[in-house]
């Protein structure tokens, strides 16, 4: 069997570390000429995808030495963690420019390139917090249902000219961003009480999905806003432990319907 992406032409945002390096070394290893665009780190493209014109030179670059562009994948982010009653506007408005607004501007530049060769796929890193409220994260959870809603709105549109639009939701996923969380021990032994599958995820679960949504394998899938977070979303307990579970039902539980 062949390599998923063989000669495809691709542009990673956010690829400088975290979930973005790893999908760049995901699609190289499938075959992809991917180029990495990022503000720091070890990247082909220096830039920021607040400034639509760093995008469009980016993209341009890209079109430049390949030819083309074939899937774009918006992987850069930023979250805050804060107050709402006290959390500044210019950081609301820093967490909203990245997540969303550089989204939209990448989408954009890129579809234009891909109507031009005949089609692509674009894949957004959303968030679990595009698909319900998270506490302390305001713009965050705000840029992300944001991302959801533009990969939706963005499907529908692009479809006609043959760019798929598709959305990632990761759960907990380890990576420099979270790494402070497990600083206590008692954080990880949590998540195998929070999340069924019993840890956090990886940079490499959430590469997999992206190089599923990226690839001729999902043709038929448009639209989606598909969650990696082991089945944390599935169901959110009032209990916390198994044994306190079995206390709440056995108290609380009725036979009617």
């Amino acid at each position: 069997m062949g390599r998923m992406l063989e000669d495809r032409v691709v542009l990673v945002t956010g690829a400088a570390s975290g979930i973005g390096r790893e999908i760049v070394e995901r699609f190289t290893g499938e075959g992809a000429r991917v180029t990495g665009f990022d503000r720091a780190g070890d990247v082909a493209i220096h830039g920021d995808v607040r400034s639509p014109a760093e995008v469009e030179r980016a993209v341009d670059q890209v079109v430049t030495a390949e030819g083309r562009i074939d899937v774009l994948v918006c992987s850069a982010g930023v979250r805050e963690i804060g107050d709402v009653y006290t959390i500044a506007a210019d950081e609301w408005d820093n967490v909203i420019a990245v997540n969303l607004s550089g989204t939209f501007h990448c989408c954009q530049a890129a579809a234009r390139r891909m109507r031009e060769s005949g089609g692509g796929a674009i894949v957004n890193i959303a968030s679990v917090g595009g698909l319900i409220g998270l506490a302390r994260r305001p713009a965050y959870t705000a840029s992300k249902h944001g991302v959801v809603g533009l990969t939706k709105s963005l499907a529908r549109d692009l479809a006609p000219d043959g760019i798929r639009v598709n959305a990632i939701c990761p759960g907990l996923i380890r990576t420099p961003l979270t790494e402070p969380y497990f600083v206590e021990d008692a954080f990880e032994e949590g998540l195998q009480t929070v999340v069924p599958q019993g840890r956090a995820g990886t940079p490499a679960d959430v590469a997999d999905a992206a190089l599923y949504l990226a690839s001729d394998q999902s043709a038929y899938v448009n639209g989606v806003a598909l969650t990696v977070d082991g089945g944390w979303l599935a169901e959110k307990s009032f209990a916390a432990s198994d044994a306190a579970a079995a206390t709440f039902l056995a108290g609380n539980e009725t036979t009617d319907g």
